[in-house]
């Protein structure tokens, strides 16, 4: 009984955890929140000997599951700051100890781009954005932008298409193709591991990498001048937290009264 009653104490806890993680990101730049997922336990029985009369013996934390839906797009001033579309996430290497791109893919539906002292195309956490020389390029590569052309000529204008096309105007060159930004799907982007600040990394559940650029089918188109917020809607999640501290304080109730019934019965 009391293990009965510690679960369930215990699965009301956890989905505090997670409600109020997703409460906090709330305002996080393509933050995607957290579904909790619970099942019930039965001792020693499986779903062909469990007897109509037969009672539980309390609930199992099955994990929390990360939401894929798109969040909503915000406007914001710089033709870096992109939002995706459609499907897909952008694709970024992680700086290794020498500061180069290391082996270690990312992925992020976060948008907020910025070009590094040297013209490299960074994330907003200073990952390397990765992408192709040009059109129907096949080997990642990062992207950079030079200030000036190679006749010295400064750079004057940066545009990004909804292709994923950086175009740049030096002075008055004719527009220069600098490379396109990648887009990564998987079949099961629920399995991606999270690592924090709208981050995730491959895993064998999440399937096999597959590399597009907007406007493939399959691939998310890119807009320019805005980001996608997060999905979370805090209307939906105050009221799961309410749910859930109901259930942790009937809980509490059912164990004082089963201190009290013990009490009784030793006396």
């Amino acid at each position: 009984m009391f293990g009965t009653i510690k679960s369930g104490m215990s699965t009301s806890m956890f989905e505090i955890s997670v409600i109020s993680n997703n409460i906090a990101n709330s305002s996080t730049t393509a933050f995607r929140k957290s579904n909790t997922s619970f099942s019930d336990l039965y001792s020693g029985a499986s779903p062909e000997t469990v007897s109509r009369l037969s009672k539980g013996v309390g609930s199992l934390v099955e994990g929390a599951t990360q939401s894929t839906e798109h969040g909503g797009l915000l406007k914001r001033e710089g033709v870096l700051n992109l939002a995706l579309i459609g499907k897909g996430m952008f694709v970024s290497a992680v700086p290794g100890a020498d500061g180069v791109p290391s082996q270690a893919l990312t992925f992020s539906r976060d948008g907020e781009f910025a070009l590094d002292k040297d013209g490299i195309l960074r994330t907003s956490t200073n990952d390397f954005v990765l992408g192709y020389d040009g059109v129907g390029g096949v080997d990642l590569k990062t992207l950079s932008v030079p200030y000036e052309s190679n006749d010295g000529a400064q750079l004057t204008a940066l545009e990004i298409n909804a292709e994923g096309k950086i175009l740049g105007t030096y002075g008055g060159e004719p527009v220069k193709l600098l490379g396109q930004i990648a887009i990564g799907s998987f079949p099961n982007e629920k399995a991606l591991r999270q690592l924090g600040m709208s981050r995730f990394q491959s895993t064998d559940e999440a399937g096999t990498l597959i590399l597009g650029v907007g406007g493939q089918e399959g691939f998310a188109m890119i807009q320019a001048g805005a980001v996608e917020t997060s999905n979370v809607d805090l209307t939906v999640e105050l009221t799961n937290m309410i749910r859930a501290q109901q259930q942790f304080s009937g809980s509490s109730r059912i164990l004082q009264t089963y201190s009290d019934m013990i009490e009784k019965l030793t006396r």
